[in-house]
């Protein structure tokens, strides 16, 4: 694998890493808010520009004519986001007006924080989720008789149907509605008021049950604060992707072995190489079966060595070290500035401290800072890093997942990868493996996708309200194109509860 790539990827989790550190040593005071229509709407507008600035001069969006998308949002999302900023008049004003310009790059390495305190959400006495295409109430206060019916499925809120409501009030300011889990986390999002004065709650609904309908005028109330608000949020987090798997493998059923692999974080590690030392021992007769489960409902990555490991504790070492992969030539282009140049200066020492003078870290951030200051002065937009010698034309990006082989199954078992819509990061990398083995499946729902740009730090914005999560860095010939996702062979359509999810996988293994 490339050094550089290798180095950088340890630098972003340091990047992210050293300041919640410093965050927990020393807390900053919180930043004193406008206190009139005129001052809020001033510091959006100011934070505005400030974050377009950003984005132009420290990340690869503008620049980056590879990816003309990217580049139209950060004109257009301009301007949209300059007439929201125009009409604030409040915290949320302030807030949602420079939050849809970050969230229309739909890259999760580029994001706005809030720095100062958000007022509470609020709730009208039930949570909604996802019932194929259908939102449904999926729990409810018991205690208010007005609140809808439990699987009463909702018609439509202020005139709309649920699709649409979600397409003008949601997806601007959070989500991408081109993921499937981000789709399915819509439909709880609904009914969760932020105090969006861009994209606000509903009013009205009107729900379906048994066939019968009514309007229902909406009786919003605050989440409670703290603990008190924790039931409300577990069912909330539950509505909207179900519940994820579990560490571990059980055999539902004689020759089904199911194994469960919740995450591929490092803080993990014991879990995950006990989990492999179980798989290795009893791998042939797993592949001897009827079916394996590869479950990796909840799973958002980490670090994807653990899932070559599994790969390679199930199939074998040799088969999976065979496989061809994706081995186009890539590069990683990063945006050259004075800013970023100076980041990498400014956590070197640190770096050093932690890898070594004479580590692959110092060496690699010696070369960013060189290549970086040679492609300053010669006014390049960026400096690409590639890996040794390799001097191959570089291809576009994109397109892996459509390359999934054909033929038989290597084991007598069927193998099925079950996605509930989190698995992105480390977890598409085993994806990348596990999905390109004849045979095997996808199943449940589609996987997320990754976008391209990487490599982030964090800029506090003038006013001090917000900050700015800002990628430095944007592959060349991935694979896998931006946000680029596996299409699930067979889709679950029902509640995403576990006792649901697992019967109907083992009605597919039952038909198989």
């Amino acid at each position: 694998m490339n050094l550089r790539i290798v180095a950088s990827a340890m630098l972003l989790a340091f990047a992210l890493s050293a300041p919640l550190a410093m965050a927990q040593e020393q807390a900053p005071a919180a930043p004193a808010l406008p206190v009139t229509p005129q001052a809020w709407r001033a510091t959006a507008l100011s934070d505005l520009d400030a974050l377009r600035d950003q984005l132009r001069d420290n990340s690869p969006v503008a620049a980056d004519a590879e990816n003309p998308a990217t580049q139209r949002w950060f004109a257009e999302g301009y301007r949209r986001a300059h007439a929201m900023a125009e009409r604030a008049r409040d915290q949320a004003g302030y807030y949602y007006a420079l939050l849809s310009y970050t969230n229309g790059f739909h890259d999760p390495h580029l994001s706005l924080g809030a720095v100062m305190q958000i007022p509470g959400s609020r709730w009208p006495g039930f949570v909604a989720t996802a019932h194929g295409d259908d939102v449904v109430v999926y729990f409810r206060d018991e205690s208010d008789s007005a609140a809808p019916a439990i699987g009463a499925r909702v018609v439509s809120c202020d005139g709309r149907s649920t699709a649409d409501f979600r397409a003008r009030n949601v997806y601007p300011f959070t989500l991408n509605p081109g993921l499937a889990g981000d789709r399915r986390r819509s439909a709880p999002r609904i009914f969760l008021d932020r105090h969006n004065p861009f994209g606000p709650a509903p009013h009205s609904c009107v729900f379906e049950q048994n066939g019968a309908r009514r309007a229902l005028t909406l009786q919003w109330r605050d989440v409670p604060a703290g603990d008190a608000g924790a039931p409300f949020w577990a069912q909330y987090n539950l509505a909207a992707l179900g519940p994820g798997t579990s560490f571990g493998i059980t055999t539902p059923a004689p020759g089904v072995t199911w194994i469960g692999v919740p995450t591929l974080d490092d803080e993990a590690g014991q879990q995950l190489q006990a989990l492999i030392d179980q798989i290795r021992s009893g791998a042939a007769a797993m592949r001897a079966g009827r079916a394996i489960v590869i479950d990796v409902r909840g799973n958002g990555g980490g670090n994807s060595e653990w899932g070559k490991r599994i790969a390679q504790a199930i199939w074998g070492d040799d088969f999976i070290n065979a496989l061809p992969g994706d081995n186009r030539a890539g590069a990683v282009d990063w945006r050259a500035s004075s800013a970023n140049r100076d980041y990498i200066v400014s956590v070197t020492p640190e770096l050093v401290r932690q890898f070594g003078a004479d580590s692959d870290m110092a060496h690699w951030a010696e070369s960013a800072t060189q290549g970086m200051g040679s492609a300053i002065e010669r006014r390049e937009p960026f400096w690409r890093a590639r890996e040794g010698d390799d001097t191959r034309p570089i291809e576009p990006s994109g397109g892996y997942t459509q390359q999934r082989p054909s033929g038989a199954s290597p084991t007598p078992a069927h193998v099925y990868m079950l996605s509930n819509g989190t698995c992105g990061s480390a977890c598409l990398d085993f994806a990348d493996i596990v999905l390109h083995i004849p045979s095997v499946k996808l199943i449940g729902a589609d996987t997320s996708g990754d976008g391209l740009l990487m490599e982030v730090r964090g800029v506090t914005l003038p006013s001090g309200l917000t900050s700015l999560t800002l990628p430095m860095k944007v592959y060349r010939g991935r694979g896998r194109g931006a946000l680029e996702a596996y299409r699930a062979d067979v889709v679950f359509n029902g509640e995403w509860t576990d006792s649901s999810v697992r019967s109907w996988v083992m009605g597919l293994i039952a038909a198989q």
